[in-house]
C-alpha cells in the first residue's frame, strides 16, 4: 500500500512527496464524530434501540408463551425482532439525519426533553431580557448630562427673558495661563 502512495507521489512529480504526506494524513473533520455501523446509524444508537427493543419483545414474547405454552414464539420474536427493529431505525435515522449536522437530532431531542423539565437543560435557552436578580438604586444616567428637572427650572426664567443659560457642566473653562501655580 505504502509503495502504491510513494509511486503516486513520484509520479505526480511534487517535490518532497508531499502528496504521499497528504495522503497518509488522517481526516480531521471526523476525528470527533463516532463512525456509522449500519446506514447511518452509530454504534449508540444501536446500541439503545437493540436494548429497548429487546425489552419490547421478551415482554410480548413472555405474553404469548403465557397464552399458547409455545417457548419457541418467545425465542424467535426475543433474536429476530431487535435485528427487524435496528434495521427500520437505522432507516429512519437516516432520514431524520440527512442534511444535518453530527449529533442534530441528539440535540434537538435533548431541548425538547428540557423545555418539559424532564432533563436538566445543558444549553442556555432564554427569549427575553436578562436580569440580574436585584433592583439598582443608583441611576445609570451619565454625570456629564443635566439632569432633565434641573434644565426645567433654570430654563423656566431664562424662556421669560429670551436668553437660555448653559447648563453649569458645560460652561467653558477658563484656559490655564501660568506655567506654575505659585509663579504667580
Amino acid at each position: 500500500m505504502s509503495e502504491k502512495i510513494a509511486s503516486q507521489a513520484s509520479a505526480s512529480g511534487s517535490p518532497g512527496g508531499m502528496d504521499a504526506a497528504r495522503a497518509r494524513a488522517p481526516v480531521t473533520d471526523r476525528v470527533n464524530a463516532e463512525p456509522s455501523i449500519l446506514n447511518g446509524m452509530t454504534l449508540t444508537e444501536a446500541q439503545v434501540i437493540a436494548v429497548a427493543s429487546l425489552a419490547v419483545f421478551v415482554v410480548i414474547g413472555g405474553l404469548v408463551f403465557a397464552v399458547t405454552g409455545l417457548w419457541q414464539v418467545l425465542m424467535l420474536l426475543s433474536i429476530f425482532g431487535p435485528g427487524v427493529t435496528l434495521w427500520y431505525a437505522s432507516t429512519f435515522l437516516q432520514r431524520v439525519k440527512r442534511g444535518r449536522p453530527d449529533a442534530y437530532y441528539t440535540q434537538s431531542i435533548h431541548l425538547w426533553l428540557a423545555e418539559r423539565s424532564l432533563v436538566r437543560p445543558k444549553f442556555i435557552r432564554h427569549d427575553g431580557w436578562w436580569e440580574i436578580g436585584r433592583s439598582l438604586d443608583f441611576s445609570l444616567a451619565s454625570a456629564l448630562e443635566p439632569n432633565a428637572d434641573d434644565l426645567a427650572v433654570t430654563a423656566a426664567p431664562a424662556l421669560a427673558s429670551g436668553t437660555a443659560p448653559r447648563p453649569a457642566l458645560l460652561t467653558p473653562q477658563p484656559a490655564f495661563t501660568s506655567a506654575h501655580p505659585s509663579s504667580s
